[in-house]
């Protein structure tokens, strides 16, 4: 079996780590493939872990919805949603049902990744140099614990509404699921602490495994930034700042000179992780991908999701001025941060470093790196917004939001720091069920009841 062949075996048997997969359980025997069988070399190792970052960049994860739903989940103030797919719908105006199909096929998507993390960890044996190994290993550590958090996020309770330690996260996988018998054994939902503390441990030792370089491929810093983000999300502001600042300070990272470099060019400086994109492969070009959603430019994008929070920037801000423009189409606002289909999908760059190290020293009292003042402001001097005397934790919050806007934060910010969506004439609070994902019913209901379904979700 050449190695094409057997790395697209090992992606067809990853299906058996989700409970939704029940047509693939059916093919007859002489068809299916033990993934142990599928991976016998470290070339087809290697090959695996290729998968792996493919799975990563698929329209289900990185490649769209993880960077897109969290702004249509929180859409007021935000954004608007005029596209014809029903799912995005939903999100956007917080009517989702558990037949959601976005909500669907991202947990799928996620546990498919995941569960191919766990049979890559599965053969570390396979490679006999240490160094290649300790490599692999931390790749597969890392993709898990990135999986785990983004669902806990989406599917769970966020870590300040109520406790933790109670409250319904998502199945913890940290096992390979290989054959239909393994496939048969369902999983019940681990709580959100248990979720964020496997999550901590497996990128911690991703962080100790991952070399410093690592050509376009998670590295130490990958590690260390989404610690940081995590640590945040948790609200440990001293474990995040230490993340954020190890960053800053060891990493070979540097702001790039424009607001819109990292946007228009691949793998810059200014990059700690992104998604592998090119005009061949990438997340889509009619029915997914965030220019598909994003952009309305002649000939590229349709226009589906306009821009209600420009606003909000100063005149003379180039975040306005070079990355928000009247669409081609429908003369809505726009983001230009995604207008290329090919264009590579940054996951985490330095300015979100210095905004978290920011506001963990702000809320901390401390001045580790720098003062909160001089990162907030090396923000605004590189976007030619007018730099501040004094700051405050709601100064930090809108830099945060002006920066890092339609990359994927808002609802997550909204829920760790207790606040309110704003509609025209309503307000939703921000432990609400409906800003919750539902647990698939297909996976429920292949669970033989298993799996609980979260509150205000029938099914």
């Amino acid at each position: 079996m050449k190695l094409r062949h057997k790395i697209l075996a090992a992606i067809f048997i990853i299906c058996l780590g989700t409970t939704a997969c029940e047509d693939m359980l059916d093919v007859a025997p002489q068809q299916s493939i033990d993934a142990r069988d599928a991976i016998t070399t470290p070339q087809d190792l290697q090959g695996a872990v290729i998968g792996m970052y493919a799975l990563l960049g698929e329209p289900e994860l990185y490649g769209t919805n993880l960077l897109l739903l969290p702004e249509l989940l929180a859409a007021e103030e935000n954004v608007a949603w005029y596209g014809t797919f029903a799912g995005y719908r939903q999100v956007a105006n917080k009517t989702m049902t558990a037949d959601n199909l976005e909500a669907q096929r991202t947990w799928v998507t996620a546990y498919e990744a995941i569960n191919l993390a766990n049979i890559v960890l599965s053969k570390l044996d396979l490679e006999t140099d240490q160094q290649a190994r300790d490599r692999i290993e931390g790749e597969a550590l890392f993709v898990r614990g990135i999986l785990h958090f983004e669902l806990v996020r989406l599917y769970g309770r966020a870590w300040n509404d109520g406790d933790p330690n109670t409250n319904l996260g998502v199945p913890i996988r940290t096992s390979a699921v290989t054959t239909e018998e393994e496939a048969r054994t369902f999983a019940t939902r681990n709580t959100v602490a248990e979720v964020y503390a496997q999550v901590v441990q497996d990128l911690e030792r991703a962080k100790e495994l991952l070399p410093e370089l690592n050509e376009e491929r998670a590295n130490t810093y990958a590690a260390s930034g989404f610690l940081a983000r995590v640590h945040l999300q948790r609200q440990d502001y001293a474990a995040a700042l230490q993340e954020a600042n190890r960053v800053i300070a060891e990493g070979p990272f540097n702001l790039n000179p424009t607001v819109t470099a990292i946007f228009r060019n691949d793998n810059t400086a200014e990059s700690i992780f992104e998604i592998q994109q090119n005009d061949q492969n990438n997340a889509g070009t009619a029915n997914d991908g965030l220019t598909t959603f994003y952009a309305d430019l002649e000939g590229i994008g349709r226009g589906d999701i306009a821009v209600l929070s420009y606003d909000l920037y100063e005149e003379q801000d180039t975040r306005l001025s070079d990355l928000i423009y009247e669409g081609f189409l429908y003369g809505d606002i726009h983001t230009g941060k995604w207008t290329n289909f090919g264009q590579n999908i940054p996951v985490v760059r330095l300015a979100e470093m210095y905004l978290i190290r920011a506001e963990a020293n702000l809320r901390l009292g401390s001045t580790l790196g720098a003062t909160p003042l001089e990162d907030i402001n090396r923000i605004r001097e590189r976007a030619g917004a007018s730099t501040l005397s004094s700051l405050t934790l709601e100064d930090v919050l809108l830099e945060r939001r002006l920066e890092l806007a339609f990359e994927g934060f808002r609802i997550h910010d909204i829920k760790r720091t207790a606040s309110e969506l704003v509609g025209e004439d309503y307000t939703i609070p921000w432990d609400a069920e409906i800003l919750i994902f539902p647990i698939p019913r297909r996976e429920i209901d292949a669970s033989q009841g298993q799996l609980t379904q979260n509150p205000g979700y029938s099914g």
